[in-house]
């Protein structure tokens, strides 16, 4: 069966079972996979190892049997007003479900107007490096998750990574996941994602442990009308 693998660039890659070399003969899926990172100059020498522990099943290709995209949003990409504006619906309807129970609905509503306006978003991509990823169901035409990394002075920071309710458990922050790593190793030659997550989000932090992160801190930051964000501060080497 025959996938399709989408590139931030624009294009649709095909493969598969059915997909041959330049020789003709038939490949696997992984050496499909190989060879488009190879093609677009991701894969450099001596990254087998890597390639094999973030991208062996491949979680991003998995997903697009799912009909999920997964897609990168930069300073120059054409669709950022759009691309902040949806993201900026689908960060209330996921913050609000989520972490309501955990902080109270004040202190959500007041993160919310913060961090994650359409001006935010398009301020931090613009002016502050920050790098933005989307998941989007194709069939249904609507985005069920999205992610945000920004590169700091020796580790890539894993600001956000957000999945809707309905579409959990599909492998889709794996995705998000391998394409962080993706710009960490490759992109930014760093070997650390780090993230921050509130201390009592538990069901995140046990995510966060099985996909290799551990804590190395705790933070406690003020930001302002009176509330605190308590986290604990995790790492992946990669």
């Amino acid at each position: 069966m025959a996938y399709t693998r989408w590139h931030e660039s624009g294009h649709f890659i095909y493969g598969g079972a059915d997909c041959v070399d330049f020789n003709g003969h038939t490949i696997s899926d992984e050496e499909v996979d190989v060879f488009i990172y190879k093609l677009y100059g991701y894969l450099k020498e001596g990254d087998q190892e890597f390639w094999e522990r973030y991208y062996h099943g491949s979680r991003i290709i998995d997903n697009f049997h799912k009909g999920i995209k997964v897609k990168k949003h930069y300073k120059h990409s054409s669709e950022l007003p759009l691309t902040a504006s949806a993201v900026a619906v689908l960060a209330q309807e996921i913050w609000l479900e989520h972490y309501s129970p955990i902080i109270g609905t004040a202190q959500v509503d007041y993160m919310l107007a913060k961090f994650q306006s359409i001006g935010q978003i398009m301020t931090d991509i613009k002016s502050n490096d920050f790098i933005y990823l989307t998941a989007e169901h194709i069939e249904h035409n609507r985005l069920v998750g999205y992610a945000a990394c920004q590169p700091k002075d020796n580790y890539l920071l894993l600001s956000k990574m957000f999945v809707r309710k309905d579409y959990r458990k599909n492998g889709i922050a794996h995705s998000f996941l391998a394409e962080a790593s993706a710009l960490c190793r490759w992109e930014y030659s760093f070997d650390k994602i780090r993230l921050s997550v509130n201390r009592h989000n538990d069901i995140a932090i046990a995510s966060y442990q099985k996909m290799g992160f551990q804590t190395i801190n705790s933070l406690k930051t003020d930001i302002g009308n009176g509330f605190f964000m308590d986290d604990l501060v995790m790492e992946l080497t990669v």
